[in-house]
């Protein structure tokens, strides 16, 4: 908690304020009425010392003089303790460790309030004793008055100059959270702080510009790439209409052109990923929802799948009445894409469907029993055309199927998670917000699961 700046800067204030109230008390003790009392009263008694000392008069009538001159009680004691001359209210005999202690010069009496001594040297061994008159209890009241100034210089703080700090830190902590929002990929953030007048108001002006300037940058970006992907269809599309008509002399060029036109329908499915994922970040791709039973969704899916390589195996658990308003479409691109990858990392093991409710969403998940997906890599398959260590040595792909399953997702309101499926293989997981139910109203939504690599 101390690295908090606020703390820090609270914490400062309340050292300097500590500091003024350590100064002033050391002030108020210093030449203060207290301080004059405690080092003015040996000074007093060594003053009656000497009189007594330097006067040849009997002690009796000096210590008279004094009593009546000063106002005070005074008593001289021999070297035995013995009371050789007193004047006002009589004062106790002190003990003989006393007594020496005081041959070494004048000082307090421990024990004894206001009272005060000095050695004689007109009677060996001798001391002269003072009540002076201090008031009772005033060193507490002292006391008290300095722990109330400290008590007050810290309820002055935590009213005063806590709030200071935390206002000064508060835009700080708001402008750190955007700029952490933004580095997470919340192109969209931006800090609310540009009408500060201060510092802190210029940097988050400089933080918003910015910003704008990578979004408008990264839009400009999506759209060349959109827009060239689009273009690029209607040749893709001649060319396919001209392998199509070529008549093959052989087999073997007919081999050629049938390979020949794999890689143009491979080329075409890429520029189609490309297109629907940079239309679906500029939401340039309207939703067309309608309702939609996932167990129609997955059954055409599997034909798909399975007419594309008869030999793969599809276990599929769905329950019958689960149902999802969404871009029918785009689903169904996306599960596509899931199965897809889910049989080239598979292994040639079976790939695992399973459609349930769960909660307030709905569930479908794709898992297959392949290696499954580096830890390292987790985060970082739905990037668009990362394909990791595993995946570029044994299956081709551009790595665009993940990320349009999660663009899908998310157009829809949704998110996608990657994790490693218990006993082996992975899973995909594409999550929507609830939708109707069935023909009535209930809860619904879309989770899908898939591969351990982008396709």
């Amino acid at each position: 908690m101390t690295r908090k700046l606020y703390l820090r800067l609270y914490f400062a204030f309340l050292g300097v304020l500590l500091a003024v109230v350590a100064v002033v008390a050391g002030i108020n003790i210093l030449t203060g009425r207290g301080f004059a009392m405690v080092k003015g009263g040996p000074h007093m008694a060594r003053h009656m010392a000497r009189m007594l000392d330097l006067r040849r008069e009997p002690l009796d009538r000096v210590v008279d003089d004094l009593h009546e001159a000063l106002g005070i009680d005074i008593a001289v004691f021999g070297p035995h303790g013995e009371v050789l001359a007193a004047a006002g209210a009589p004062l106790p005999s002190p003990d003989l460790r006393v007594l020496e202690r005081v041959q070494q010069g004048p000082g307090w009496i421990p024990g004894m309030h206001g009272v005060v001594a000095a050695p004689l040297r007109r009677v060996p061994g001798g001391v002269v004793i003072g009540r002076l008159p201090v008031p009772e209890g005033m060193l507490r009241a002292l006391v008290i008055r300095n722990v109330l100034l400290v008590l007050g210089t810290l309820l002055v703080s935590l009213v005063l100059v806590y709030p200071l700090s935390r206002s000064i830190t508060r835009p700080v902590e708001k402008l750190t959270a955007a700029v952490q929002a933004y580095g997470r990929g919340d192109l969209a953030r931006r800090s609310g702080l540009g009408d500060l007048e201060d510092e802190v108001g210029q940097l988050a002006r400089s933080f918003d510009e910015m910003a704008d300037r990578i979004q408008a940058t990264r839009r400009a970006e999506k759209e060349l790439l959109a827009n060239v992907s689009h273009e690029l269809r209607t040749p893709l599309a001649r060319m396919k209409v001209a392998l199509e008509l070529i008549q093959p002399p052989d087999e073997a060029v007919q081999k050629r052109l049938q390979a020949l036109n794999e890689e143009v329908d491979e080329l075409g499915r890429l520029i189609a990923d490309v297109l629907t994922t940079s239309r679906l970040e500029l939401a340039a791709l309207p939703l067309r929802k309608i309702r939609v039973r996932i167990a129609d969704l997955v059954a055409k899916a599997r034909e798909r799948s399975l007419a594309l390589q008869p030999a793969s195996a599809i276990d599929a658990r769905v329950e019958p009445e689960l149902y999802l308003d969404a871009d029918e479409g785009l689903l169904a691109r996306a599960l596509d894409n899931l199965l897809d990858n889910a049989r080239k990392y598979g292994n040639g093991t079976p790939v695992e469907v399973e459609a349930r409710r769960e909660g307030s969403s709905a569930l479908i998940a794709v898992r297959d029993r392949g290696p499954g997906i580096p830890l390292a890599e987790l985060e970082h398959v739905f990037d668009p055309f990362f394909r990791g260590e595993d995946a570029r040595r044994e299956a081709s792909g551009f790595g665009l199927g993940l990320a349009l399953a999660k663009r899908v997702a998310e157009a829809h309101g949704g998110s996608a998670q990657a994790v490693n499926a218990e006993g082996g293989g992975a899973r995909i997981e594409l999550r929507f917000p609830a939708a109707a139910y069935g023909l009535g109203a209930g809860p619904s939504g879309f989770t899908a699961a898939a591969g351990a690599a982008k396709s």
